[in-house]
Parts: structure tokens; sequence; C-alpha cells
């Protein structure tokens, strides 16, 4: 059979290939059929294009270090590292599933240049899950705003025991990431996903504690979102959909069966913005009234809700009934960062029947 060959010229990072294609004489098809040589070639030039375009590291240079990254919109690039000691600088390599470079001197930790703050780099080593430890504490370097805010607060680095990633526990605290949660049964919690785990008590999203989920009934439906036989929660809190808009000054507390209330929010109780520094330990309307009517308060908890925002959650009891009533200040982006009076608050609450 005689052949007839075409060339089909391309570009790999400026750089000109050429394949060569087949065609037969009969059927007058071209097909695909780079020559062995040809296959070599690209290969190589590929291969060294990636080692040489692509550099990530630490390079010592006239007594000092420097950081060597790539970047796709500027290309290859260096920066000095001007807290290191280049006598007492070297790299550090972990078996860990994380992809930074590590390096550390006499004074100083380092990941992919950046100086990690409050570190010890003599004791620093890698536990499991993109947790790393020194002598002090524990670090969570697998999701992060910011490389120097990966501690994980309040927790023994002698005593993590790692679950499937991201969970750990310690002692009496479940560990998502960075962030903690302590509760009273954590020997019995156990992993759903990456975002959802349980105990027998309690359902857990990330770093929050869905306290009124119903552990038979509960199903998850997204990362952030599940739902029981009653409600549907978002964000480790009873979604806002769930409650219906009420007046305050109307509403009338003295004829209701408050277990039989549905989930209400009363949005005109404030007029205006509030600090939450400066309201949380301010009477809830809302307390006030379920007080005047027989009930007491069992606990109160200062929690974080959606970003920035707040909210403050009471539980209360009377002989019949339990209900929690919740003070939700929504944080206002629209306003500047350093306004105090940046929270928009609104007071909720929702019942059942002890059973």
């Amino acid at each position: 059979m005689n052949l007839s060959f075409s060339y089909n010229y391309f570009t790999i990072f400026g750089t000109r290939i050429v394949e060569v294609f087949s065609q037969s004489d009969v059927g007058g098809n071209y097909k695909r059929n780079p020559t062995m040589k040809g296959k070599k070639v690209i290969i190589l030039i590929l291969t060294l294009l990636f080692l040489t375009s692509c550099t990530r590291g630490y390079k010592v240079e006239n007594g000092k270090v420097y950081y060597e990254y790539w970047n796709e919109g500027s290309g290859q690039g260096k920066r000095l590292i001007e807290q290191a000691d280049a006598k007492t600088f070297r790299e550090l390599n972990f078996d860990s599933e994380s992809n930074f470079e590590f390096g550390k001197d006499k004074n100083h930790l380092f990941i992919d240049g950046e100086v990690i703050k409050n570190i010890d780099p003599n004791t620093f080593k890698f536990i499991g899950n993109y947790i790393f430890r020194d002598k002090d504490s524990a670090y969570f370097f697998g999701f992060y705003n910011d490389l120097n805010d990966c501690v994980i607060e309040g927790i023994n680095p002698n005593k993590i025991e790692l679950l499937k990633y991201p969970w750990a526990k310690s002692n009496n605290i479940i560990i998502h990431g960075s962030d903690t949660i302590t509760i009273d049964d954590a020997s019995e919690f156990s992993p759903i996903d990456e975002d959802w785990g349980k105990t027998k008590k309690y359902i857990i999203n990330n770093n929050q504690i869905l306290y009124d989920a119903d552990l038979e009934t509960f199903k998850t439906t997204s990362s952030f979102e599940g739902r029981d036989k009653k409600y549907s929660y978002e964000s480790g809190f009873i979604k806002e959909n769930e409650f219906k808009k009420m007046n305050f000054k109307t509403f009338d507390f003295e004829n209701k069966d408050f277990c039989q209330f549905e989930p209400i929010v009363f949005v005109n109780i404030y007029d205006k913005l509030k600090s939450y520094d400066e309201d949380k330990n301010k009477r809830i309307e809302i307390i006030e009234k379920l007080k005047s009517k027989g009930f007491t308060i069992n606990n109160t908890k200062y929690l974080n809700w959606l970003g920035a925002s707040k909210v403050i959650r009471v539980s209360m009891t009377n002989s019949s009934c339990n209900c929690v009533v919740e003070k939700l200040y929504r944080y206002d982006y629209s306003k500047p960062a350093k306004t105090k009076e940046i929270f928009e608050v609104t007071e909720r609450i929702h019942c059942n029947q002890k059973k």
C-alpha cells in the first residue's frame, strides 16, 4: 500500500510541534499516525517545558532565601523572603496530602514562601488529614482564608484522634477543619460526610449543632442544608422561610397556647441597626413576655450565623412546653467595616410540646 503524508503544526508554550498524518491512497482519508520518533520528541519537549516553566520551591542564593513560583498570568517568578535566615534555612518534606512547599529556619516556619506566625518550627510535624502540630498547638491547612489563621483553638495536640477528613476529636471536643464544638457526648460522634456528623443526641453541620433537629427523621439535602419531619435547616438553624412574619405590637400573647405556636419571626421590634457588642446583653422582648407567662430560662448560647452575623439562642420551658427564642443579628455588608452599628436585629420563637 502506498502512503502519502500530511503535516499538522501546533504550538505548545510557544514551541512549534510537527505531528505527522498518514493518508491511504485507497480511501483518501487522513489518519492520525505520529511517527515513533515524533512521539518521543513531543513527550520530551512537553516534559522539559513543564519542568522548566512551573518551578515551585525555595532557593538560597548569595546568603538570601528566595521562593520561586509559577503564575499563569505572569509566568515564572521569584521573591525574596526577607525574614528567612539563610544559614539555618532548610526545606521540610512531609508525607502529607497537601501540595505546600514547607521550609524553616531557626526562628520561623514558611509555607509557600509565607512566614507563618506563632508556630515553633523545630517541633512542627504532620499528624494527618491536613492537621499539623508543634509543641503547643495543632493547625489545619485543608481549607482556610488565611494561612496565619489555621490554629485549632482550645485543644490538646497530644489528644487528637483523627476521623474521616476533615473531622477529628480531642476529648469532649469535635473538630471540623480548624473549628471546634464542645459537646457532652463527643465519644459517640461519627461523621456522615465531609460536612455533616451526628451523635446519639445531636446532628452537627460543620461547626454548628442543630439543637432542634429530630435525629430519627433528619436527612441532609446539601452541604449546609437538611430537613426532618417538621423543619428544614440551613447552616445550623431552622430556615427563615419556616417562620411566619408577625407584628410584635399586635400579637396576642395572652390567649395563645405557646406549645401550638407555629414558628414566628417578629420583624418590627427594632427599627434601626444595632451594635452587637453593645446590644447583646440587653433584654430580649420575647423572653420578657414568656417569663410573665411562667417560662424559665434553661440556657443561653451566643452563636455565629451566616458569615459575620450572630445569634443569641435562649432555651425556655414551662410545665408543658419547650420554647426556643432567637435574637438574630444580621450583618449589614453595605455599611463600612469600622461602623459599630452594622446589624439588623429581629427576634423569633418556635415551641414544641414536651414528650
